[in-house]
């Protein structure tokens, strides 16, 4: 970059930019994942969290206009350091276990007031940096075209701090250091830059020159020209550029998250992708190429329909992947846009503010108004269709200027009266492509609930209902006198039948169900039993009440208990139980706080002395059983796999589940087990050890299903 030529004083400004921008976008996953096993591993901690900080990047770019706009330059600095002391005095940012949910809260206000405690004041500071570092250097360097362009690329600094610490995490630190450890070395990292911004904002505290408003210096006879007000439209794209991309940005988030695993590196990669078109926009604008972009959209709309019109489990990965080339394409539009319109330096903390104020809007609209207002990801295909229409306005916009041997300025005039003329066939392009793509699921839904934990719908399926959550199928009842018979996973040759019928001898049963579904497992109670099934989302355990029976029709005493499965067990008082069945799932993927030592030695306390534990381990893109026999080794308990085939005329699944249990244990001998999968060494030996602190799901991914 050309900004790396610049004099010598500008260094430090530099270094400041990069070190907050990776501090604030490391903090990002660091948190999440540190409170993701909370809230029962759903996509929407991650959504959230995204929200959150979002509305505090804009706070702290309000702050820094306010600062550079109606402080005077010689108590900016020092109002900013004891700033930057109150945010140390913050520390440490992960939240103590007296954080832990009960359950019976609202997530999202209770995420929000953890969030603010604990990484309010760290986060506002360092959203800051980017505007006062800029402002602060706009009063210092040359005037004219080369001051503007050197401020903005500074901007283009930040961003490239931010998709290092975003890339970063997932390969370097995530699979190296433990929550705990990413925690401390993110606090001396940021002690470090508050002794760095400090000086800086100490040094500034001299400097007797006006702010914001100021009139550059000049040299020579060469002065600056006054900044020209920005007009109502041209700040109305400064804010609507920035929201539609925001939008796109947490809609194919959630999209992905929920059909294929929630992970981090399923969080930042879209967030990578979103910076990166933000570095690109700003440092190398000659890149930015409208018709070739708005084109590239346009093609991946089209594609994306085509994809969405094919059921089949094998497209997920391709459908992925449009999805995010298609948030590229898009945000390179809003970005590319919104950077062709920057003013003067002059009113570079208010341009900031507004682009801000656009992702915070997005932010707001897809966390919160649309599971209100929705009862599906509808965000995601309006999204889509706004998108759509705005490529076509920029297609039809620049189409005068495509001549690529004019200079950029001619070939970036964008014909405002040819796109006003279009107005009503954009419009009617956009609805109809949100039309096509709405996930309204099928024809035959009875029912539909949206909350924090995600999208839940009860299907109609001719002569069964079943329950889904995103693309994956939660449990099937029959109609009639077959009611009550045990279907899709849990068919009369699955493994949890198998180990129910080898357990079940030993009389009357106390069994806990992590993880609801629609209640297919308590079709196995008998008249004596117990079965206390934990369920984090409420919305399950209404439509299991409502639209299915087994929970009623069960001769079993069964119990519905709202609340994270290990923190629960970890509170419960009852007598232990006979078995432990895991079956909790965030769309497709085992929360991995389920799967580590801590929780193996939770279950081992809950259970009797010859108790059992079951984990259902069907999943189409984590291969968990390697993981779950290291586990067992480690604990000194036996495993086994259990597989059954796919058996359309009981209405069964293909799965597999895993029984755990004391290598004493006489189930070992139980004749419906005698086809079990025994665990080779090679088979563990190199699979991941899980801990509270160290789990790496990115570990355990597989692009294509294996047996």
């Amino acid at each position: 970059m050309r900004l790396l030529r610049a004099r010598p004083e500008v260094l430090p400004l530099i270094a400041a930019t990069l070190l907050g921008a990776f501090l604030a976008f490391q903090v990002q996953p660091v948190i999440s994942k540190a409170v993701l096993p909370w809230f029962g591993g759903s996509p929407a901690v991650w959504t959230t969290c995204m929200l959150f900080f979002q509305v505090l990047l804009f706070g702290g770019y309000l702050y820094a206009h306010w600062l550079t706009t109606a402080v005077p330059c010689r108590y900016q600095g020092l109002l900013h350091a004891g700033l930057l002391a109150l945010a140390v005095a913050s520390l440490p940012i992960q939240p103590a276990a007296a954080w832990e949910p009960s359950g019976a809260r609202p997530p999202v206000p209770y995420l929000l007031a953890m969030l603010t405690v604990h990484v309010g004041m760290p986060y506002f500071v360092l959203t800051s940096t980017g505007p006062l570092v800029q402002a602060w250097m706009a009063q210092r360097t040359s005037t004219g075209g080369h001051s503007h362009n050197s401020v903005y690329r500074l901007y283009a600094f930040s961003n490239i701090g931010s998709l290092s610490a975003l890339v970063s995490y997932p390969f370097l630190v995530e699979p190296r250091l433990a929550v705990d450890g990413q925690s401390v070395l993110w606090s001396l990292l940021f002690c470090g830059f508050v002794l760095l911004q400090g000086l800086l904002a100490v040094l500034l505290s001299g400097n007797r020159e006006p702010a914001a408003g100021f009139a550059p210096r000049t040299h020579g006879s060469q002065a600056s020209l006054p900044a020209a007000r920005p007009s109502r439209r041209r700040r109305a794209n400064w804010l609507l550029l920035p929201a539609l991309a925001s939008v796109m940005l947490l809609a194919v988030t959630n999209h992905v998250c929920q059909d294929v695993a929630v992970i981090p590196f399923l969080w930042v990669l879209p967030l990578s992708l979103y910076l990166l078109s933000f570095i690109i926009c700003f440092d190398r604008p000659g890149w930015y190429q409208p018709r070739w972009f708005a084109a590239t959209t346009l093609g991946l709309v089209v594609a994306i329909g085509l994809v969405h019109q094919t059921p089949l489990a094998d497209w997920m990965l391709l459908d992925a992947g449009l999805h995010l080339a298609l948030l590229m394409s898009v945000c390179m539009v809003c970005h590319g846009e919104a950077a062709r319109m920057k003013p003067h330096p002059a009113r570079l903390t208010e341009y900031y503010l507004m682009l801000s104020a656009g992702g915070a809007i997005g932010g707001l609209l897809v966390a919160l108004a649309c599971p209100l207002l929705f009862t599906t990801y509808t965000e995601l295909p309006l999204g889509i269709g706004l998108a759509t229409a705005l490529a076509a306005a920029v297609w039809i916009g620049y189409r005068g200027g495509s001549d690529t041997r004019a200079s950029l300025r001619h070939r970036m005039r964008f014909d405002l009266r040819g796109v006003r003329r279009c107005r009503p066939a954009l419009a009617a392009v956009g609805l109809l492509t949100a039309w096509l793509l709405a996930e309204g699921g099928p024809a035959n839904v009875l029912a539909s609930n949206r909350s924090f934990f995600g999208v839940l719908r009860v299907v109609d399926l001719g002569d069964c209902i079943g329950m889904m959550h995103g693309r994956t199928l939660h449990g099937l009842q029959l109609e009639g006198a077959a009611a009550q018979r045990p279907t899709a996973y849990y068919g009369p040759r699955s493994g949890i039948a198998r180990v129910l019928t080898a357990i079940g001898e030993r009389g009357p049963l106390r069994m806990a169900g992590v993880g609801l579904g629609c209640g297919v497992l308590a079709s196995y109670g008998r008249a004596g039993d117990t079965c206390d099934f934990i369920e984090i989302n409420p919305g399950v355990i209404e439509l299991a009440r409502q639209h299915f029976s087994f929970l009623k029709a069960s001769p079993a005493d069964v119990q519905c208990i709202v609340g994270d499965g290990r923190l629960v067990l970890q509170r419960q008082a009852t007598e232990p139980y006979d078995m432990i069945v895991l079956d909790a799932f965030s769309s497709d993927s085992v929360p991995a706080h389920l799967l580590t030592r801590e929780a193996m030695d939770l279950y081992r306390r809950r259970l009797a002395d010859q108790g059992v534990l079951v984990i259902h381990v069907t999943n189409r893109h984590l291969r968990l059983p390697p993981v779950v026999h290291r586990l067992a080794e480690d604990a000194g308990w036996k495993s086994a796999l259990l597989r059954a085939p796919l058996d359309v005329d009981a209405h069964a699944l293909a799965s597999q589940w895993m029984v755990i249990a004391d290598k004493a244990n006489p189930i070992w001998q139980a004749a419906t087990l005698a086809d079990a999968e025994w665990p080779a060494p090679e088979t563990w030996a190199d699979a991941p050890l899980w801990t509270d602190q160290y789990h790496d799901l990115l570990s355990v991914v597989r692009l294509r299903s294996r047996s």
